[in-house]
């Protein structure tokens, strides 16, 4: 454990050495000590609900924060000691991934000094000890119908249901969610059927999107999201607790505000006028006897900001209680594993937690969520990208294998520990039917349905709408730049085959150009300019596009095991529901799963080879 401490320690450093943060000025209204709730007028409102900033003081220590209500007038609960003085002026940083260390660092100190007691004990041996019990009894579910009443379980997900609803306190059940496996149709569903049994149901990941995509199936009346409004998909956002906590005030809140927008114009004018005065004063002294009032002036603008504060408080203090009673109702609450350990949800504690994309949750990630209640669901896949962490170099991704939660179980503890969803729904049956054969051993068939899953384009060749799975070989040479790597011969077909496919009817938000280097994005953002989605293949992972076309650069035996990982090219294949692109040089020494994928390319006819002249 040290070892690990040691790496978030320098994750840390790495963080507070960036630069860059997104940042405001803003001035102290209110401060309640009690509460620990303070109110800060920004200049910039760039802070939201769920955000977590440093305070930094023009005099005194650093204060951190989470915003309990977002905009111009902020809320925010201090989150250790400290207290802020009315009339404060005081700069707001961004500072999310400090506090998301600062949480890690925190609860393995408690576990190293003892200090873990009862379900929260059991949680951390289970992962760090691999001292877990794993669940074996099945409850059945009140039906197996999705939560919506449009889908019916296929067996596999029955399963998984029946062992989530069987679950006894202290035990933990581990879910191998494959791509298209409908793992987010199974969250939600026993979320359901959780809550509906009486339970009080977390759904947490290390993304918003995989939070979203559950919460977003569930009814409306008994279900929170905590989290920023623009970092949450829009359908979602009528499911925030700072939107329903509004809607609840009502005209209540909105009467507040627009008294201390008044009364703060009113001090401001005052404050003009004073500055006017002693600008006149300076011009003409011999006024001083006429112009100099200023006991009268003073008591007026102590007594605004004595109002001011006071009702900044109020309000504060309105929306606080709220939430707190908004919370306190839910059923189920979703939330990424930082902010479930964040005010307002910090003290709240649940029955079972569902945490999907566990794979990608290091360690003491995925402790933050499993802490927080005594039945524990990790969903992932262990066949594709472990956590980041920027202070591991290229070459060591084996460590961070071990350090995601998910991915220690199943590797130390058995597969055979792990359930599986089996059946594939959402890639045409070309291309999950490649990775099923050579990443998943066999274990997930595509759906009947799949089949129907292609392009409805007229094309023949690389874009054959008949032909899902394509390799495109191009002679290019990988070069270095800014510590990257590109491949401009490669970058040209990719962006001439993007753009034939806006010709032929396709959509460019269906088409997501993708690559493992951060240079040859760059290079194919500057080609492509607006409208198409460039990202690298690690920042891609869950997402997913109707064509992928996918641009590998390597060229140097380096470089070709970094593409050749198992995990990122499987992340990279499982993108595309209708039209995998692959562009690569068929000359590079390519040994593990790119050959096998030139070699299932020639056997299905979609091998082709594309010449940097005729690219350009």
């Amino acid at each position: 454990m040290k070892i690990y401490e040691r790496l978030l320690k320098k994750e840390k450093a790495a963080e507070k050495a960036g630069l860059g943060k997104e940042s405001s000025r803003g001035e102290v209204l209110s401060f309640s000590a009690s509460d620990s709730l303070a109110t800060v007028e920004c200049s910039n409102p760039i802070f939201e609900e769920g955000d977590f900033v440093e305070i930094m003081r023009f005099r005194g220590a650093k204060l951190l924060g989470t915003v309990i209500d977002g905009g111009g007038l902020l809320t925010i609960k201090l989150y250790k000691g400290g207290e802020l003085e009315p009339d404060e002026q005081v700069e707001l940083r961004e500072a999310e991934f400090l506090a998301a260390i600062d949480l890690q660092l925190n609860i393995l100190k408690r576990a190293e000094a003892g200090q873990l007691m009862g379900y929260q004990k059991q949680a951390y041996e289970s992962i760090f000890d691999m001292a877990a019990r794993f669940g074996k009894r099945e409850a059945e579910p009140s039906n197996y119908m999705d939560v919506k009443g449009n889908w019916e379980l296929d067996e596999s997900q029955r399963k998984v249901l029946r062992r989530i609803l069987g679950l006894d306190d202290g035990e933990l059940l581990l879910v191998v969610g494959p791509p298209g496996t409908g793992k987010t149709r199974v969250i939600a569903k026993a979320a359901l059927e959780l809550a509906e049994s009486g339970e009080k149901v977390l759904i947490a990941s290390h993304t918003n999107r995989a939070v979203d995509n559950a919460v977003e199936l569930l009814p409306l009346d008994f279900t929170l999201r905590v989290g920023r409004p623009e970092k949450v998909h829009v359908h979602v956002r009528p499911y925030l607790l700072s939107y329903k906590a509004r809607q609840a005030l009502g005209e209540k809140l909105k009467e507040v505000e627009e008294e201390i927008r008044r009364l703060r114009k009113e001090k401001a004018k005052l404050l003009e006028y004073l500055r006017e005065r002693k600008d006149s004063l300076k011009q003409h002294p011999y006024l001083r006897s006429i112009l100099t009032p200023w006991d009268k002036f003073r008591r007026q603008l102590e007594d605004l900001g004595r109002r001011i504060a006071e009702l900044a408080e109020r309000r504060a203090k309105m929306i606080q209680e709220e939430s707190i009673e908004l919370l306190l109702k839910a059923r189920i609450v979703g939330s990424t594993l930082i902010k479930s350990n964040l005010p307002p949800l910090e003290s709240f504690r649940f029955d079972t937690v569902l945490i999907d994309e566990s794979s990608q949750a290091s360690l003491s990630l995925a402790l933050l969520g499993m802490i927080k209640a005594r039945k524990w669901v990790l969903i992932g896949d262990h066949k594709q990208l472990p956590p980041i962490f920027r202070t591991v170099r290229v070459g060591e991704e084996e460590v961070c294998e071990l350090l995601s939660a998910f991915n220690r179980l199943v590797l130390l503890q058995g597969e055979e520990k792990a359930l599986w969803l089996r059946t594939h729904y959402r890639c045409n049956p070309a291309i999950i039917g490649f990775l099923s054969r050579h990443v998943y051993g066999g274990r997930i068939e595509p759906h009947p349905s799949c089949s129907r899953i292609k392009l409805g384009i007229r094309a023949r060749g690389i874009l054959d709408p008949d032909k899902p799975a394509t390799f495109v070989h191009v002679d290019g040479i990988e070069c270095a730049r800014e510590g990257s790597r590109l491949n401009e011969a490669e970058a040209a077909v990719a962006v001439e085959l993007a753009r034939e496919l806006v010709k032929l009817g396709v959509n460019r938000e269906n088409i997501g150009v993708i690559t493992p280097y951060r240079a040859q994005r760059g290079l194919l953002q500057e080609k492509l300019g607006e409208g198409f989605e460039v990202s690298t293949v690690d920042a891609f992972q869950g997402r997913e596009k109707d064509v992928i076309i996918f641009s590998a650069v390597a060229t140097a035996p380096q470089s070709i095991r970094f593409v050749e990982d198992e995990r990122r090219l499987n992340v990279a294949f499982s993108r595309a529901r209708k039209k995998l692109i692959v562009i690569a040089n068929v000359s590079a020494q390519w040994v593990g799963l790119m050959r096998k994928y030139i070699e299932y390319t020639r056997s299905m006819n979609s091998y082709f080879s594309r010449s940097v002249f005729a690219a350009k």
